[in-house]
């Protein structure tokens, strides 16, 4: 963990557990399961990583952490960032032969001084204002003018020598793959070139690599977590040999996203909202329109945009849904909000205004809506609503994020677990398409790019990228506190044929080994070795030396 994630880790302390509980208050009805971890989540996320503002992965629980729990004599981290793939081919083509070496270099460990203006001015997503809040709470925080930081991170260059054995030219696809989500992918995406020029490459995403579980409160005296409220992200290199072996995740990762064009949807749209203005004074904190209808829980599926209350009873076929009435200050002032009805219609539609959302609150208010009804195809009514919610996504991801590959990936979402699978998650029960984890789950995207490899001669491929570290959180205090994994495999998911695969330590005199199956040793000056390809998976984990300022 960086100096900087450090610091801001020591201010967080502070905050007790009151404030997590405000920040987390549960406005829907029977689910106030996983909203104080989502709360607690957050606030971890600022403390891990330098520059990171976003929720960490979280593979294992804290009882995985620990040395040598892995299969192999690697640890099983409590955020696991993923190995670093072999490249493959689109086709098999055995006429093509490669030599790898891989470079794992701690150039981004080396400190270096990080003013508050450049941590205000790297806030691209704030406005003028909000950066000069930023610059006024670090000039605060660190009265010295910055601060010396440094990153867990590492650079890895994944270099290839193509082969072509044959007396004629051979024009082949590749593929490489690798671990990231589509907030981080801007920082995580490869750059693939080939005899030294950047290849021009098209982005594929695979669906999420991970699985679902329970609530904290789910945990049972054996560790078992049953339910599905949480995300469960893969911890180990094990998980994503599970998922990459037979081959069917990267062809539906290469494939096309659902079709919805031809589901049939009955939309409410509602414009115009209207109310008096929040004054807690006046006893109205947060004036909201609520919309209650009946329907047939089994007939009937109901999606939503804008909407962020509920109230469901289904054995008297009563739904409720509410949201705010924004402001014209306020994100979204102006949008629309939808309910999208798939199946049977819903029936003795109405609405009332309230001074707050909670259901458990009675005193109304004079508010206003205008409610549209129109009949289109899913397809259409959710693009919509996609491109409102594409732009935050922007301000999360930045511009690299292709709207088409995102609405692509949120389709799969809801057809895969949402309301649109045969079995839904706990998770997204609610039907609100804001509570996606597009974006923040972890994934296997393909860089696809096609090389001619000239008759009987060889193409330098290599893969140039920004790799996390795999580590325990800093408040656990496990056996890995302080130490960072980095993780590789040889041949899993890859058609190609390697005759020889070598791996470079370039250790900046920044790290000490803790434990590692790659056969490095820094005494001896070992930073070259040769590896075996039987050997499916290479670990390395490094802790800063305590000599080390």
């Amino acid at each position: 963990m960086s100096e900087k994630s450090e610091r801001l880790f020591r201010a967080m302390s502070d905050i007790g557990d009151y404030k997590i509980d405000e920040a987390a208050e549960t406005i829907v009805s029977g689910k106030p399961h996983w909203k104080r971890w989502t709360a607690l989540a957050a606030a971890l996320a600022l403390v891990v990583g330098v520059g990171s503002y976003f929720l960490p992965r979280m593979g294992g629980g804290a009882a995985n952490g620990g040395s040598g729990s892995g299969t192999d004599g690697a640890s099983t981290f409590m955020s696991y960032a993923g190995p670093v793939f072999p490249l493959t081919l689109r086709e098999e083509n055995d006429a093509i032969t490669a030599e790898r070496n891989i470079t794992l270099d701690f150039q981004p460990w080396v400190r270096v001084w990080w003013s508050n203006e450049e941590e205000a001015a790297s806030r691209r997503d704030l406005t003028e204002a909000e950066r000069q809040e930023v610059l006024d709470d670090y000039n605060q925080w660190f009265p010295e003018g910055g601060l010396w930081q440094s990153s867990s991170d590492i650079l890895v260059t994944d270099a290839y020598t193509l082969t072509n054995a044959l007396d004629t030219d051979q024009t082949v696809s590749l593929l490489y793959p690798f671990v990231s989500s589509l907030q981080e992918l801007s920082k995580e995406a490869p750059v693939l070139a080939a005899d030294g020029e950047t290849l021009e490459t098209v982005l594929h995403a695979g669906g999420y690599s991970g699985g679902f579980q329970g609530a904290w409160e789910d945990y049972g005296e054996t560790g078992e977590n049953p339910g599905s409220r949480n995300l469960e992200q893969p911890n180990s290199w094990e998980a994503y040999k599970a998922l990459l072996s037979d081959g069917r995740y990267a062809e539906k990762a290469l494939g096309e996203y659902p079709d919805l064009s031809g589901t049939p949807a009955v939309v409410y749209q509602f414009t115009d909202a209207w109310g008096p203005e929040a004054d807690e004074s006046k006893g109205v904190p947060n004036p909201s329109i609520r919309v209650t209808f009946k329907m047939d829980y089994g007939k009937t599926t109901v999606l939503s945009y804008g909407f962020h209350s509920m109230s469901r009873d289904e054995e008297n076929h009563f739904m409720g849904q509410g949201f705010s009435i924004r402001e014209e200050w306020e994100k979204g002032y102006g949008d629309p909000y939808y309910l999208i009805v798939l199946g049977d219609d819903v029936e003795n539609m109405a609405y009332q205004g309230y001074v707050t959302g909670g259901w458990d609150t009675q005193a109304t208010v004079e508010a206003g809506v205008t409610i549209r009804r129109y009949e289109t195809d899913l397809d259409t009514v959710l693009r919509e609503a996609a491109a409102l919610m594409y732009r935050e996504v922007q301000e999360v991801c930045g511009s690299g994020v292709d709207f088409e590959m995102y609405y692509g990936l949120l389709r799969e979402d809801l057809a895969a677990y949402g309301l649109l699978s045969e079995q839904p998650v706990q998770r997204y029960d609610t039907g609100w398409l804001e509570e996606n984890d597009v974006t923040n789950s972890d994934r296997v995207f393909y860089l696809k790019a096609e090389v001619t490899i000239p008759a009987g001669q060889s193409v330098e491929l290599t893969a140039e990228m920004t790799r996390e570290a795999s580590f325990d959180f800093y408040c656990a205090h496990t056996e890995n506190q302080g130490v960072y994994g980095y993780d590789m495999v040889t041949k899993l998911g890859s058609n190609l044929a390697c005759t020889s695969q070598t791996a470079t330590l370039e250790d900046r005199g920044q790290i000490e080994i803790a434990r590692q199956n790659f056969g490095f040793d820094l005494e001896q000056g070992v930073k070259t070795v040769v590896l075996d390809p039987d050997q499916e998976h290479y670990y390395l984990e490094v802790r800063q030396p305590e000599d080390t300022e």
